[in-house]
């Protein structure tokens, strides 16, 4: 009678840990399966996608494999033109403060195609603190200017061959003067 009593409890105590194991087992498909996705809308392209449609230089610019485009920090060295001292030098030279006073970050980001070539440009404007704002026309004109007509930009080699790649030039800015340029 006692052992009954015994096998009883035991069966008790590995039901409710198997119930609270498929539980926590559930729980967690939900979260990492379900809650967390788009409801209506599923994301049709990956967080660094340009949408060649609204994106400035487009036409004209061809990239090699619309299915593969890589990040630029997949190769083992950036593909500034003359490395990125030499873009830094470029771009210090030849940027003229015509007495702004924005400060923050102007983003551009950009493809470098398999042949060098660059397309597809996007510009993000920011304060200090990461928030949206708008930058002096002729301040990012040029800026973007500079950089969009810089030669020499690297294809990302991958695989034994020349690839797209998806590519952003940050520039700090702080009361008109660049401070750094990221990355």
């Amino acid at each position: 009678m006692r052992t009954k009593k015994v096998l009883k409890i035991i069966g008790i105590v590995l039901g409710i840990m198997v119930i609270a194991i498929g539980c926590f087992v559930g729980f967690g498909y939900y979260m990492f399966n379900t809650s967390l996705m788009p409801k209506h809308e599923p994301f049709e392209h990956s967080s660094h996608y340009i949408d060649p449609e609204t994106a400035l230089l487009n036409k004209g610019f061809n990239v090699c494999n619309e299915d593969y485009i890589a990040q630029y920090y997949n190769t083992p060295e950036l593909p500034y033109p003359n490395g990125k001292n030499g873009f830094r030098n470029y771009i210090n030279l030849s940027y003229i403060n015509n007495n702004y006073s924005d400060s923050g970050y102007l983003n551009i980001r950009f493809i470098v195609n398999c042949e060098g070539e660059v397309g597809r440009f996007v510009i993000h404007e920011n304060n200090l603190n990461l928030e949206p704002i708008t930058f002096n026309e002729d301040l990012k004109n040029q800026l973007f200017k500079l950089t969009s007509e810089a030669k020499g930009w690297k294809p990302a080699f991958l695989w034994e061959e020349n690839r797209d790649s998806y590519m952003y030039v940050s520039y700090r800015i702080e009361h008109g003067e660049i401070t750094e340029i990221i990355p």
